[in-house]
C-alpha cells in the first residue's frame, strides 16, 4: 500500500515537472519571438532617425562653427600678428641666449636661419595687422518708413488669373529674397501691381489708382530690355523717381524690364540687399509675368 502510494506521488510529480518544463519552453520560446520582433524593429526604425539625427547634428554642429568664428572674430583676426610677434621674441632670446655673436654673420648656418625666421614673423605680423584693420562693414539695415499694404494692390482691369500670378510673384520674391517692396508698373504709367511696403502717400487707396511715370532709369530699362540695380540708392541723385511708389528710406532697388510694356520694380530695406542670383530669378520672373501680361491682354 505503502509503495503504491509513493509510486503515485513519484507520477505526480514527473507529470508536473513535464508540464512545468513544457511550459518554460513555450515562454522562452515566445519570448524570443518577441525580442526578435523587437529587434527587427529596432533595426529598421532607427535608420530613418539615425539619418534625420545625422542631418540635424551637422546643422547644428555648423551653426555652432559660424557662431562661435562670429563670436571670436577679433581673435581670429588678430591670431597670425600674435603668433609672429611670439615667434620673432622667441628667436631673440634663443639667439641672445644661445651665445652666438649678436652681430649677424653671413657665414654662420645660425645667422641665416634667424633672418629667414624672423622675416617670417613680421609677415605673420604685418597680416594680422591688415585683417584687424581690414573689417568688413555690414550692410545697412533700416526700418522702412511708409505704408505697408496688407494685402497687394491690383489695376482695377486685372483679370482673375493675372491677379494669381502676380500675387504669386510678391509672395516668393518676399519669401526668398530681401524684397520688402514691389511694384509693376506699365509703360504709360498705369499701376498694374504694388504690393509690400509702399510710400507714405500710397496710404490712401485712390492714389495707388493714379498713374506713376517712368523715370529715367525705369524707362532706359523698358527700352534698352536691359535690367538695373542700385545697391546703394542713396548714392544716386536718381533715386528720386522711385519716391512716388517706395518708401524715401529705400537702400536698394532692383529694376527688371517685363518686355516693352512694363517694368518690375523691387525694393529692400537691407544696403546691397539683392545678390546677382536675386537679380537673376527677377529677370526670369519678369520673363513669367511678360508671359502672364500677354494672356491676359488675348483674354
Amino acid at each position: 500500500m505503502m509503495h503504491h502510494a509513493n509510486a503515485t506521488r513519484v507520477t505526480s510529480c514527473a507529470r508536473a515537472s513535464t508540464s512545468a518544463r513544457t511550459g518554460s519552453a513555450a515562454t522562452t520560446k515566445a519570448t524570443r519571438a518577441a525580442l526578435a520582433r523587437r529587434q527587427r524593429f529596432a533595426s529598421r526604425a532607427p535608420r530613418a532617425s539615425n539619418g534625420d539625427n545625422d542631418a540635424a547634428s551637422a546643422r547644428v554642429a555648423n551653426d555652432d562653427e559660424q557662431d562661435i568664428l562670429k563670436r571670436y572674430e577679433d581673435v581670429a583676426r588678430a591670431s597670425p600678428a600674435a603668433f609672429g610677434g611670439a615667434c620673432a621674441t622667441f628667436l631673440l632670446l634663443n639667439r641672445a641666449l644661445s651665445g652666438v655673436a649678436p652681430v649677424a654673420d653671413a657665414s654662420s648656418a645660425q645667422s641665416r636661419a634667424d633672418v629667414i625666421c624672423l622675416a617670417m614673423s613680421a609677415c605673420l605680423v604685418l597680416t594680422g595687422l591688415t585683417w584687424v584693420a581690414l573689417k568688413t562693414k555690414p550692410p545697412t539695415k533700416v526700418t522702412l518708413v511708409g505704408a505697408e499694404l496688407t494685402t497687394p494692390y491690383f489695376a482695377a482691369d486685372a483679370s482673375a488669373g493675372l491677379r494669381r500670378e502676380l500675387a504669386w510673384a510678391w509672395d516668393a520674391a518676399n519669401a526668398a529674397t530681401n524684397c520688402d517692396g514691389m511694384a509693376i508698373i506699365a509703360a504709360d504709367g498705369t499701376r498694374i501691381m504694388q504690393a509690400g511696403i509702399a510710400a507714405s502717400a500710397l496710404n490712401n487707396p485712390r492714389a495707388l489708382a493714379e498713374p506713376v511715370p517712368l523715370g529715367p532709369i525705369c524707362a532706359r530699362a523698358r527700352a534698352e530690355s536691359s535690367g538695373n540695380y542700385l545697391a546703394n540708392l542713396k548714392l544716386f541723385p536718381g533715386r528720386v523717381e522711385f519716391e512716388p511708389f517706395f518708401p524715401i528710406n529705400a537702400q536698394a532697388v532692383c529694376v527688371s524690364p517685363i518686355g516693352t510694356s512694363a517694368v518690375l520694380v523691387t525694393c529692400s530695406r537691407v544696403q546691397r540687399g539683392f545678390t546677382p542670383n536675386d537679380q537673376r530669378w527677377f529677370a526670369v520672373l519678369a520673363q513669367k509675368l511678360d508671359n502672364a501680361l500677354d494672356a491676359a491682354r488675348v483674354d
